[in-house]
């Protein structure tokens, strides 16, 4: 299957041919007290804001900093920082001398044996030569660490400089207007590194260029449709492609008119707090991953939703992980009284790999035969049909201009006939530079070939889809799929299951993966991980669930669960964003296994 969108000569964006700093320059010079950023505390209230001016002048102090460190052009700077409006001067200020800045999750501070060690990969990876941060981190980091050092067999922090970007110590910073900032002549040259979220592997740095972020900008500008008249709610991480791009970029690129930014803990202390600013401010965009929908539904009550006035959002984005339709129906039924118009929901699909994003919009769910899903097959059937029927939503079409899309066969690199399942291969100016420093990795997928008469080099999304009427259905990942007795099953197909066959089931707490069995020859066993509500006792329960779990898969699916591992919350190990690690689980449960043989 083959899909090719013809360029596009004029792009609705105001880069045009420019760079994200060309971008700047020009808002900088035409409206410079435009209020950017708004940043919202833990109850939905104002309490600081960002306009062109003070961005400019505090992206000039992260700049001085830079250069009074020794920090040279092309360098690299680990930005860790909570959330707040201090990233977004720290990103600018990098990109205005030349450094190149690498957003990393900061480690928690009461957390730092167990969670240094992803800060230290990614400072070894991308050789860091500084990082930057602000003073409300930085004191707690230090006061963590003479309360509780490190034991000796902990990852260290790493041992370069730390700048605190909003410290004032250094007094008032010399004034470079931003028309003298550096900008790149090469549009090849990186403009920042994305860390992968690890949700199948190990953390890769991500080359995104300046083409490859000037053309998604335009792209976004377009499909969302963003104007001066944009007003953005998000509370998706600033260190994840999804936060960075779609919302903290395109407001800098003067393409959003004001962006509300909160924390993600917020969100997930009391959700809430997401539709009460977007009520209060009129909110015309937002975006989150499938799970904060279903937080939604669980987490607030009739009379919360009966306040909120929503007729204003223009598009309600989800995307970082595959749209359930079972969460999307629940979802519409519970917000109807909102003025949520089922219209402005927009899912997309996306990676850091291809900087952002593919397609976006979606025809609604489509329901296909489960057993010739196993086969590999697409068989679509009637929508009330779904005791013996998948559901996907979709992931929209690809209008990205010189966007190139195949479905491939991921064993023979051949090319899929229409209305089968391969694995998703894509070229377009926004397909990323590589992986940093990692050549083997980056030829593997990012060099791929097509094997017909192609001559493009494809990146290999390790994503499994089809199309069906020119839109793009994501169906699972290929590290994750179950392969038992030579059909193929979805995990999270087998975790909707799971998640709704017992009330003391946490809902995002399950996860399905497989381990060889331990004969030879026999395949590949099936192993559930499943979390248990707070405060509901594990050894109280964990027959019966097991028991509840087997039957559900069983009746469900046609298949037996070899082993269900019942626990409290923190078994089902996940990303920074919340993906399950399926991956990761699997390590844990083969670790847990070698353990208990010795």
């Amino acid at each position: 299957m083959h899909l090719e969108v013809e360029p596009d000569l004029n792009p609705a964006s105001s880069l045009g041919a420019g760079t994200i700093l060309s971008a700047f320059i020009d808002l900088h010079e035409r409206d410079i007290n435009r209020e950017l950023f708004v940043f919202v505390d833990d109850y939905g209230r104002d309490v600081e804001s960002m306009t062109v001016r003070r961005l400019a002048h505090d992206a000039q102090r992260a700049m001085s900093l830079l250069e009074a460190e020794g920090v040279r052009r092309g360098d690299r700077a680990l930005l860790v920082y909570l959330p707040s409006l201090h990233f977004i001067s720290a990103f600018l200020g990098c990109l205005a001398c030349g450094v190149i800045p690498v957003p990393v999750a900061p480690p928690n501070p009461l957390k730092l044996a167990q969670e240094t060690g992803a800060l230290a990969a990614i400072a070894t990876s991308s050789g860091a030569r500084v990082v930057l941060t602000h003073d409300a981190y930085q004191g707690a980091i230090d006061a963590a660490l003479r309360a509780h050092p490190l034991p000796p067999e902990a990852p260290k922090m790493p041992g370069i400089p730390w700048l605190a970007t909003d410290s004032r110590r250094g007094g008032e910073v010399d004034v470079v207007e931003p028309r003298h900032w550096y900008n790149p002549e090469d549009p090849d040259e990186p403009v920042f590194l994305q860390y992968t979220s690890g949700s199948t592997g190990f953390p890769k740095g991500v080359i995104v260029s300046h083409r490859n972020i000037s053309h998604e900008l335009q792209f976004l500008a377009a499909d969302l449709a963003l104007g001066d008249d944009t007003v953005a709610v998000t509370w998706v991480p600033h260190f994840h492609d999804l936060g960075l791009i779609s919302f903290l970029l395109n407001t800098i690129a003067g393409h959003s008119g004001r962006t509300y930014v909160m924390s993600p803990l917020s969100f997930l202390q009391r959700p809430s707090v997401w539709f009460d600013v977007m009520s209060r401010v009129r909110a015309t965009h937002t975006s989150a991953p499938n799970f904060a929908y279903d937080l939604m539904i669980r987490k607030t009550t009739p009379e919360q939703r009966a306040d909120w006035d929503l007729s204003s959002v223009r598009v309600l984005g989800s995307s970082g992980e595959m749209v359930l339709p079972e969460t999307m129906e629940r979802f519409w039924n519970a917000f109807m009284l909102t003025g949520l118009n089922p219209a402005v929901f927009h899912p997309g699909y996306g990676m850091a790999e291809h900087t952002l994003s593919l397609s976006m919009g979606s025809g609604g769910p489509l329901w296909v035969d489960k057993r010739e899903l196993e086969k590999g097959r697409v068989e679509p059937v009637e929508a009330d049909s779904t005791q013996g029927a998948a559901g996907f939503y979709g992931s929209g079409w690809v209008t990205k201009e010189g966007a190139n899309v195949r479905i491939v066969d991921p064993a023979t690199g051949k090319p899929c006939d229409p209305g089968q399942v391969g694995e998703i291969w894509v070229d377009s100016p926004t397909k990323a530079l590589g992986y940093w420093g990692l050549p083997d990795e980056t030829r593997e997928t990012f060099r791929a070939r097509v094997a017909d008469d192609d001559p493009r080099e494809y990146l290999r999304t390790g994503d499994l889809g089809f199309f069906r009427n020119g839109e793009l259905f994501v169906s699972g990942r290929l590290k994750e799929l179950i392969v038992i007795r030579g059909d193929n099953y979805y995990p999270q197909d087998i975790e909707e299951t799971v998640r709704g066959c017992h009330p003391l089931i946490r809902p995002g707490g399950v996860a399905a993966f497989s381990v060889p069995s331990a004969g030879s020859g026999q395949g590949e066993r099936l192993i559930i991980f499943v979390e248990m509500v707070d405060g509901a006792p594990v050894a109280d329960n964990d027959e019966e669930i097991t028991r509840t779990v087997r039957r559900a898969i069983r009746e469900a699916h046609g298949i037996a669960c070899d082993e269900v591992v019942v626990g409290a919350p923190g078994l089902v190990l996940k990303t920074t964003s919340g993906k399950v690690r399926r991956a990761a689980c699997r390590t844990q449960y083969l670790q847990r296994l070698e353990e208990h043989a010795r």
